[in-house]
């Protein structure tokens, strides 16, 4: 039986029929293959995706794509975010265009952007067109390796930072745990410029060597990951602008949380999630009370002392909400 072969963005059904004994072929929509470039004797390349299979041009480079940015559209405030943008995209190729000239803030704001990302260079520039081309192979990436960098980076970044709080002589100085973020926010781009082409582009799955469910499980961690260096960095900045650390019962009390909420994270990566969400429970009851001991004080720093607990807490949440993206992946696991 041949249903309508109509393209009409629905399942086409065929019969699998055998062709000399010992060969199964199924038939595809001309119309259809018309519309996709398909003739007699194109060939395709055939993929296994969990339970189905995906038939694709067997074309190595895949679909090309370009992104084209106006600055006077955009404006320079936000090019540097829409570069960004059109990066984790899967954008091949990035065009900054002026209607008139570059102004230099312009070409200093858009090149810098692009020497801050992963696998980026500019290949040309004129008075008003700067290109960028993406040299990455997706052969030699590694999602899970990445977020390995973000993990040790993170919690590096949290851990000095809390040391920095307590101990104004502690190295590294607040100045380079908060340059670090930046390296971690190069990472995360990374992790979700492949995300999106794995979603797009089926040859992204065989070249990386993961799922799709396995890519989302990645992303959604790295993304946690990347807002445990941001409030790193929130630690950090309080400890560059206080005038003294706090005394040694706080300091002590925010080690201790601080190395807690590190192990919430650590516990659910390394894939013990009711652990993790136990030691979360654990620790936020300890922050409350804690924040409770500090508002009754009515100390001068207690804002301060309040912002940083907030984000110890969040760290716990977020070590938290990776056990919970962990089980989720476990559960959905097929058999």
């Amino acid at each position: 039986m041949q249903r309508s072969t109509k393209d009409t963005g629905g399942p086409i059904e065929r019969k699998v029929q055998v062709t000399g004994g010992s060969t199964y072929t199924v038939s595809i929509p001309k119309t259809w293959a018309d519309t996709h470039g398909i003739s007699s004797g194109s060939s395709v390349y055939i993929y296994q995706f969990n339970d189905r299979l995906i038939i694709a041009h067997p074309d190595k480079d895949g679909e090309f794509r370009r992104s084209r940015i106006n600055v006077e559209t955009v404006g320079e405030e936000n090019l540097s975010g829409q570069i960004g943008a059109a990066y984790a995209a899967g954008s091949d190729e990035i065009v900054v265009e002026s209607d008139t000239n570059f102004s230099a803030s312009e070409r200093r704001a858009a090149s810098q952007t692009f020497t801050d990302l992963v696998g980026v260079e500019i290949a040309t520039e004129t008075e008003k067109e700067l290109t960028a081309k993406t040299l990455l192979d997706s052969n030699e990436i590694s999602l899970e390796g990445t977020i390995e960098q973000i993990r040790r980076i993170a919690l590096s970044m949290h851990e000095h930072a809390i040391e920095a709080v307590v101990n104004d002589d502690e190295e590294p100085q607040p100045e380079y745990i908060i340059s670090r973020d930046d390296e971690v926010d190069r990472l995360f781009g990374l992790v979700s410029r492949q995300f999106y082409r794995i979603l797009t582009d089926i040859r992204e799955v065989s070249q990386l060597k993961a799922n799709r469910k396995t890519a989302f499980t990645q992303f959604r961690t790295a993304r946690q990951l990347e807002r445990i260096a941001d409030h790193a960095e929130r630690i950090a900045v309080i400890a560059d602008k206080q005038t003294e650390p706090p005394d040694v019962k706080i300091s002590g009390e925010f080690e201790t949380l601080a190395t807690d909420a590190r192990r919430v994270v650590r516990t659910a990566l390394d894939g013990n999630a009711g652990e993790a969400m136990l030691r979360r429970n654990d620790v936020v009851k300890e922050l409350d009370a804690l924040d409770k001991e500090l508002y009754d004080s009515q100390s001068d720093d207690v804002y301060v002392y309040g912002r940083v607990l907030e984000s110890i807490r969040r760290t716990a949440e977020y070590g938290g909400n990776i056990a919970e993206i962990v089980t989720l992946s476990e559960m959905t696991e097929r058999p």
